[in-house]
């Protein structure tokens, strides 16, 4: 039998659980629907790169453990936690986003593998815009889409028609057929990977230049239409395509211009010299319908030339002790043309072909170096910013050949004005753009691959520093104590301050 005060104390017992229950219920309700805080943190400890490409990350070469990401993605941005661990939230390729938890150990890390990358090739800036020695590329978009619909019109589909030249009805189907499908594969390699500038840059300029290669294979070969034209002029688009693509992967925007200029300054060069040493006089004695002997051995050396070029190019802007972006390419492309024109306006209208060949040759040269030592070492400019002076540079031109035009000039006053108003025009355009001053590289600090560095650079600085901050470096990682040295617990940071640098 229950006492009374048992059976109020189990009655109380069962009302407080009634009314704690909700109460439980909502504060576990509320506690469960509390969102969790991320907040963005840079990938490296100075808090500059917040944001990584895959072209990003083969440039700095990471890879597991450290970094678990393959090739198919956009891009990754890390978030810390209120815990202290991190997320890295990636992008991918087909639109999914994937998170991948760090903790506070594994953030360390990456940070200073991604620490050690940054200073071995310079200081980044905003994005993946570097703002000494290498602008990294970001990706392109849609216009490796634009290029290679224009490669299609230009290039893909007349040499296809020159292959199916036999049919009409098959050349003019094989033209729409091969310049339409070049948009569709361009587009499609765009959504399945990250498609980057420098990639963007060179497989353009390789599939033009390889075009022009495949017709000097085609005239060399003795080739008159047909698949003996079509065939070379196809191939080469399409391997010159290919092996931009391929041998982008990793470039600056700035490299891969490079590259492209330096073949084209190759070849070009080859060519002339070949003119100035008579491979393009006429010969009576000889009345094919072929090209020359002399001829197709300068087209062959030409090609060989330009090759050539594509690997000495990166160089130009990798060695350089100040910043070359592909706005600088462009400029330095554009004076070389006006060099090369410049200097017809001092031959005569008598003056023999080899001395024109060679002329050309010093203007184009010279006009190439003046761009380099007066624009290239001020300033950094963009990818617009050296397309609108190139156009500049044609409104100068198409104003001196006005000017000519209406003064009734001679070729040479009219050459001599045509060329003075492009460079004029390329200067003012230059100015009135008002490009950002050279960052120049970073200097004092060994980069990468040069006496072992990791990433293969060729460049060798030396750096001379104060003595304080020398013997500084020379006790990095340990103190004394009781006069033996002790290794620190903690690796020291130690900033140099360098007052003497030379790198070449």
């Amino acid at each position: 039998m229950q006492t009374p005060f048992r059976l109020i104390a189990r009655a109380l017992m069962l009302a407080g659980a009634l009314l704690l229950n909700p109460c439980m219920f909502r504060a576990a309700r509320a506690q469960g629907s509390a969102p969790q805080v991320e907040r963005p943190v840079a990938f490296d400890a100075a808090g500059r790169v917040t944001v990584l490409s895959p072209t990003v990350a083969s440039r700095w070469k990471l890879m597991p453990p450290e970094w678990p990401l393959g090739s198919d993605w956009r891009e990754a941005r890390m978030y810390a936690t209120e815990s202290g661990a991190a997320v890295l939230v990636v992008q991918r390729i087909d639109g999914a986003v994937a998170r991948y938890p760090y903790a506070a150990d594994d953030l360390l890390q990456l940070r200073r593998v991604i620490d050690a990358a940054v200073l071995a090739q310079g200081t980044v800036g905003d994005g993946a815009r570097g703002t000494t020695g290498l602008e990294l590329s970001e990706p392109a978009g849609n216009v490796f889409v634009r290029n290679q619909t224009v490669l299609g019109l230009f290039a893909y589909g007349p040499a296809t028609a020159a292959i199916l030249s036999d049919n009409g009805a098959a050349a003019g189907g094989g033209y729409l057929l091969a310049a339409g499908s070049s948009f569709f594969v361009a587009a499609r390699m765009v959504r399945n990977k990250s498609v980057s500038r420098a990639q963007t840059i060179l497989a353009f300029h390789g599939g033009t230049r390889g075009g022009l290669a495949g017709a000097a294979v085609a005239a060399i070969a003795g080739a008159n239409g047909g698949v003996g034209y079509g065939a070379p002029i196809l191939a080469g688009a399409l391997g010159g395509t290919i092996a931009g693509f391929h041998g982008a992967k990793g470039m600056s925007d700035g490299e891969a211009a490079s590259s492209g200029f330096v073949a084209d300054l190759s070849a070009a060069t080859t060519f002339s010299l070949a003119g100035a040493l008579g491979a393009f006089d006429d010969d009576t004695a000889y009345h094919g319908d072929d090209a020359r002997p002399r001829a197709k051995l300068a087209l062959g050396g030409a090609i060989v030339a330009g090759l050539a070029g594509y690997w000495v190019g990166p160089r130009y802007a990798r060695r350089s002790a100040y910043n070359v972006t592909a706005g600088d390419i462009d400029m330095v492309f554009t004076s070389a043309a006006l060099g090369a024109l410049a200097v017809n306006a001092a031959i005569g209208d008598g003056t023999g072909r080899r001395t024109g060949f060679a002329v050309s040759t010093a203007g184009m040269l010279a006009g190439a170096a003046i761009a380099d030592r007066m624009l290239v070492r001020s300033a950094d400019r963009t990818s617009a910013d050296g397309t609108l002076a190139q156009l500049g540079a044609v409104a100068g031109m198409l104003m001196g050949g006005g000017i000519a035009l209406i003064a009734e000039s001679h070729r040479q006053p009219s050459v001599a004005l045509v060329a003075a108003g492009g460079a004029l025009g390329l200067v003012l355009a230059d100015r009135l753009l008002g490009p950002a001053p050279d960052a120049g590289p970073k200097r004092g600090v060994l980069p990468s691959g040069a006496a072992g560095g990791p990433n293969g650079s060729s460049r060798w600085s030396l750096s001379i520093v104060p003595a304080a901050t020398a013997i500084a470096l020379g006790m990095r990682g340990s103190r004394i104590s009781h006069g033996a040295r002790v290794p620190f617990t903690k690796p020291a940071s130690i900033t140099t301050v360098p007052v003497l640098r030379i790198a070449f």
